[in-house]
C-alpha cells in the first residue's frame, strides 16, 4: 500500500531592475527545511526572457543545494567526515 503523497512548495520571486533580473526560488520541505536558490540575468533583450533565465538560473542554485544536502546527509549516515 503507498503512502500519502507529502506536500513539497515553492515560492518564487522576481525583481527587475533596469539592468538586470534576480529570481529566488525556497523550496519548504513537509519536516520544515528549506533550501534557497538565486539566479541573475542581465537585461539585454525582452523583459519575460531575462525572468525565465534568472529563474532557470536559480532552479540550478536551488538543485546544487539539494544535491549538497543530500550527500552531507549521506557522509553522516555512513560515518564519513563531512566535505569541506
Amino acid at each position: 500500500m503507498s503512502q500519502p503523497a507529502k506536500m513539497w512548495s515553492f515560492d518564487a520571486a522576481i525583481e527587475r531592475g533596469a539592468h538586470r533580473t534576480r529570481a529566488q526560488i525556497v523550496l519548504h520541505t513537509p519536516d520544515g527545511h528549506e533550501f534557497s536558490g538565486v539566479g541573475l540575468a542581465l537585461r539585454t533583450g525582452p523583459e519575460q526572457v531575462a525572468s525565465y533565465l534568472a529563474l532557470g538560473r536559480a532552479l540550478s542554485d536551488l538543485t546544487e543545494e539539494l544535491v549538497e544536502a543530500a550527500t552531507a546527509e549521506l557522509d553522516v549516515e555512513a560515518g564519513r567526515t563531512p566535505h569541506t
